[in-house]
């Protein structure tokens, strides 16, 4: 198997299917959803099965606590696997997968919806085995990308949890720990900052001042830049342009709109504080009483959805 550097996993051309491909996981887990992309070019597997094991890993057995324990070593014919889901697609256009425990919305053009065939396997997960049982036509087997969305198992003793969260976010105790002293300095700064500013010129994600302020179908308001990026995001994992808040696909009916008027009110409130060096940074990317056309500011939309039609 080669591995493509942002490019996913692309199988030899002289092996065939049936390919097997194991992950062991560092603790037991529960598994939400799965995405995967079975295409690489115009190679592509068209018949793809997930199956599970159910081994309770320690710390004895646990890669990720005792990474030289010779017993993390696989041995995959003495372990059972059950099947969750067995994905069979054939569709050219089909760039991405998703696989959910629950039921979801509909397939779109680009992006196909599966559920898991058995919910109880789902549950404290140590290996998942995915199984490329065959490729279109001559094509190699091939996996872009592959997300695995879970949780830690309830099996897992309270203090491997600990231990797990020091090897997994080591600074976060030193963080915790530190915070107290440095609390009042840091809410000081950021209040002083934010508390300058009104709350409705915030970005709702980022709590920056926003020049272009973005009106979505949730409510919420961001700035354009951080809108192009979450829609960017999306387009990078092959999903359609969604609301960052609801996750709900934007429509033509439902689509972010530009807030003319907040906007206004931003543009006279950097003018009113020109001078003041806070602001420096913060120009007016345009006039306040010049109209704004979505049409310009969503014209990725249009190509994003072009790029499917070739």
């Amino acid at each position: 198997m080669y591995f493509l550097i942002s490019n996913g996993f692309l199988i030899d051309p002289l092996q065939r299917p049936p390919i097997d491909i194991y992950i062991r996981f560092p603790f037991n887990i529960d598994i939400k959803h799965i995405y995967l992309s079975p295409s690489i070019g115009h190679h592509r597997s068209t018949l793809i099965e997930i199956s599970v094991n159910h081994q309770i890993i320690d710390e004895k057995t646990s890669w990720l606590i005792n990474s030289m324990n010779k017993s993390n070593i696989l041995n995959v014919e003495q372990i059972s696997f059950h099947r969750i889901v067995q994905i069979l697609n054939e569709d050219e256009i089909t760039q991405r997968i998703e696989i959910y425990d629950h039921d979801n919305e509909q397939s779109t053009n680009n992006t196909r919806k599966y559920r898991f065939s058995s919910y109880l396997h789902l549950i404290n997960c140590s290996t998942i085995k995915i199984t490329i049982k065959r490729a279109w036509r001559l094509s190699s087997c091939a996996l872009k990308y592959l997300q695995i969305w879970a949780i830690l198992s309830n099996s897992i003793p309270n203090e491997l949890k600990i231990k797990l969260q020091q090897i997994i976010s080591p600074h976060s105790h030193e963080l915790s720990s530190s915070s107290s002293t440095n609390d009042k300095n840091s809410s000081q700064s950021s209040s002083t900052k934010i508390n300058d500013i009104p709350s409705e010129f915030l970005d709702s994600l980022t709590y920056d001042l926003m020049l272009i302020p973005m009106l979505l179908p949730s409510g919420n308001l961001i700035d354009r830049t951080t809108l192009e990026k979450c829609i960017n995001e999306d387009i990078r994992w092959c999903r359609v342009p969604r609301d960052p808040f609801t996750l709900e696909a934007f429509t033509e009916i439902t689509q972010p709109v530009v807030a003319q008027q907040l906007k206004i009110r931003i543009d006279q409130y950097l003018s009113e504080h020109q001078n003041d060096p806070k602001y420096r940074n913060h120009r007016r990317l345009l006039d306040a009483n010049q109209p704004i056309r979505d049409k310009n500011l969503f014209s990725y939309k249009r190509k994003f959805i072009d790029d499917n039609d070739n």
